[in-house]
């Protein structure tokens, strides 16, 4: 399955630990029909699991069969699913934590959402974008 053009998919979480971020992370490369592409068998054939970081601090993850398109990296390892969730988490952990929505609780967190046509300008070769993380704040109300 893809998503339509039109689809709206978001996930936040926190970052604490990478279980939430991977489990957004696997539902996404399932849902998108994805995941089963990222066997051993369909790896040797020539699919590649890529990521792209935004000059607007988006971590894209996405999708190619054969070369690495222009603007992607291919990962250097086997297609682990706890390592490229631990990959991004660490990438995130550097954004602040934004402490002005009100009085509570903040959190590091992230933002999980799929290609919308804004997203067109900033994300090289979007075709192959499956979905991308952004920094998130996670807020708890007294």
């Amino acid at each position: 399955m893809l998503f339509s053009s039109n689809q709206r998919f978001e996930v936040s979480g926190n970052l604490r630990s990478s279980d939430e971020l991977s489990s957004a992370l696997e539902f996404a490369l399932k849902f998108s029909g994805n995941y089963e592409n990222m066997t051993k068998r369909e790896i040797d054939r020539g699919a590649k699991l890529l990521y792209q970081i935004t000059e607007d601090d988006k971590y894209c993850i996405g999708w190619a069969f054969g070369e690495v398109p222009s603007g992607w990296s291919e990962y250097p390892f086997r297609f682990d699913i706890e390592i490229v969730s631990r990959i991004i988490k660490q990438y995130l952990e550097d954004f602040p934590v934004e402490e002005h929505i009100g009085d509570g609780s903040y959190r590091k967190g992230f933002i999980m959402k799929c290609l919308s046509y804004s997203d067109y300008d900033t994300i090289k070769e979007s075709f192959h974008c499956i979905v991308y993380f952004e920094p998130y704040t996670c807020y708890y109300a007294k």
